[in-house]
């Protein structure tokens, strides 16, 4: 049992050490800087690069700041209206139309992007006949990412809907509470911690993303740091990845707090009665059904359409497609064992966090968060000049392209990145174990391996298999990651195959990868309509 304990404490501290890599490696890039690797005319590195652009206007920090306030501001009141439609409402078609809210969970936001954009611009097949004008920039980023985060806004407010109980709401009315001031005091006190959660996740997912503002050509930080790195400029990199972590790292600390409001505020009302289901008045179910039906539209039907006619106009002009068979495989063996390295880190902490008591179980919840909360391209550019400078002290330079060719970065990234998907499953299959069981186990003699073999491994082996399934199912759609840490080691997945053909306007090619992807996104929302329906 010693050693078993040992290896779990051992599995911990390297669970805890992974967000701290990227971190470590920001740091010694500050205090050591690495050489210019391409030097010559070109944006500065100082900090007013941070604040406006050469050529007028915002710099990429306070644009990305104003795109995730914007997008907030749509988001979420976006999804509570969807929310309370899905969990306060009857009327016809109501289950399929809050499903269709749901969709975009489905498509990646680099594909959504590409798909919305070619659709709606000047040529496109909407954008072509409704004379509208070229789908980029800052208003285009709003609208997509506002597509992307809106689902996430449904699924928090609607779980608190469905675990507020019918007793306040109708104490309340009995006080002659009607309209807004029923809302006021029943119903927002138990929405507030949902709501501030949600507001800060959307903003976090703004700031972090990648794939929709680089193909929209948004030139916030998350952009301008991806083209830095590409270009060599480790200098103007290291000062717009102090920008992101500027942006983030306060954000991750209130979404902590926040989360940890709501945790302490309780589950809700179990065994109070479900609130009753209402009728809505005409009015309001004409102004929830256009909009459920125009982002269930832009957010899922029309990339897929849009893909597909990618393809087919391929297929018509007898373009060559290049083979997708080999993108395949390697998105399949990436994700694999991708997922198995995440799930098996992932376990530990999970265990910690439930069975011990104290600073260390806390610790053990925190670390695996921060973990999984860096931005990709953050988070991928860190572990590279924490590999460089390493290298540099070390006194084997040679060895960094080494270690970046064998591909192990690409993997320590995906894990950092996707190690909060595997624990929260874990978590609550720990916590969901058996302790009678156990005792009765080890009342009969059982050991530590015989214990783990057939009592523990059965009960945890349904949660374990679906923390590898989100996690081979995220890896899959990964694109920063992906692109820094595996475009050197000439890893060519399903997203290097969609992005690369993309930006050279081979669009019968990224319609067909971006397909394939499609289809594991949809079983991935499968798998979120499934816990929603067993939580």
């Amino acid at each position: 049992m010693t050693l078993i304990a040992g290896v779990r404490r051992a599995l911990v501290v390297v669970a805890l050490a992974l967000p701290l890599v990227p971190l470590l490696g920001l740091v010694a890039a500050s205090l050591a800087p690495a050489p210019v690797l391409f030097p010559g005319s070109g944006e500065g590195s100082t900090w007013s690069s941070l604040l406006s652009h050469p050529g007028g206007g915002l710099g990429p920090l306070p644009l990305s700041a104003l795109l995730a306030l914007c997008v907030a501001a749509l988001a979420l009141p976006l999804g509570t209206l969807f929310a309370w439609a899905e969990r306060r409402w009857v009327y016809p078609g109501a289950r399929f139309l809050c499903v269709l809210t749901l969709v975009p969970l489905a498509i990646p936001s680099y594909v959504l992007a590409g798909t919305v954009r070619q659709a709606l611009g000047p040529g496109g097949w909407l954008g072509g006949p409704l004379g509208l004008p070229t789908f980029a920039g800052f208003g285009a980023a709003v609208a997509v990412l506002t597509l992307t985060t809106t689902p996430y806004v449904q699924l928090l407010v609607g779980a608190a809907l469905a675990r507020s109980g019918a007793d306040e709401e109708e104490a309340a009315r009995t006080l002659g509470a009607r309209g807004w001031r029923l809302a006021w005091v029943a119903i927002l006190p138990r929405l507030r911690p949902a709501l501030a959660f949600s507001l800060v996740l959307v903003q976090l997912y703004v700031v972090s993303d990648f794939g929709a503002v680089a193909v929209l050509d948004c030139r916030v930080l998350t952009w301008r740091l991806y083209q830095a790195v590409n270009l060599g400029r480790f200098d103007l990199a290291l000062t717009l990845a102090c920008g992101v972590a500027l942006l983030t790292i306060p954000l991750l600390i209130v979404a902590r707090l926040v989360r940890g409001r709501k945790d302490a505020s309780g589950e809700g009302s179990s065994g109070q009665r479900v609130v009753a289901r209402r009728r809505p008045s005409a009015l309001a179910l004409c102004g929830v059904l256009p909009l459920q039906l125009l982002l269930g539209f832009l957010g899922g039907l029309l990339p897929v359409l849009t893909l597909a006619g990618w393809v087919w106009e391929g297929v018509a002009r007898g373009l060559p497609f290049a083979g997708i068979g080999e993108a395949l495989w390697t998105s399949v063996w990436l994700s694999v064992s991708g997922a198995l390295l995440t799930t098996g880190l992932a376990l530990a902490p999970a265990w910690i966090s439930i069975r011990s008591r104290g600073f260390g179980a806390g610790l053990a919840e925190q670390g695996v968060y921060l973990a999984s909360s860096l931005p990709g391209v953050l988070l991928a550019f860190g572990l590279m000049l924490f590999t460089l400078h390493g290298c540099r002290v070390l006194g084997f330079n040679e060895v960094y392209g080494w270690i970046l060719g064998t591909g192990g970065l690409l993997f320590v990234g995906y894990a950092i990145r996707f190690l909060v998907d595997a624990f929260a499953c874990l978590q609550t299959g720990v916590a969901l174990l058996d302790s009678d069981l156990e005792e009765s186990a080890r009342s009969l003699g059982a050991g530590a391996g015989r214990l783990g073999r057939e009592v523990i491994a059965p009960q945890l082996a349904p949660t374990a298999g679906v923390a590898f399934l989100i996690c081979a199912l995220a890896i899959v759609k990964e694109l920063p990651v992906t692109l820094l840490l595996g475009g050197p080691v000439g890893v060519r997945p399903l997203s290097f195959r969609i992005y690369d053909r993309y930006t050279e306007a081979l669009y019968h090619d990224a319609g067909l990868a971006g397909l394939a992807v499609v289809v594991f996104g949809v079983c991935g929302f499968a798998l979120t309509l499934w816990s929603r329906r067993h939580a």
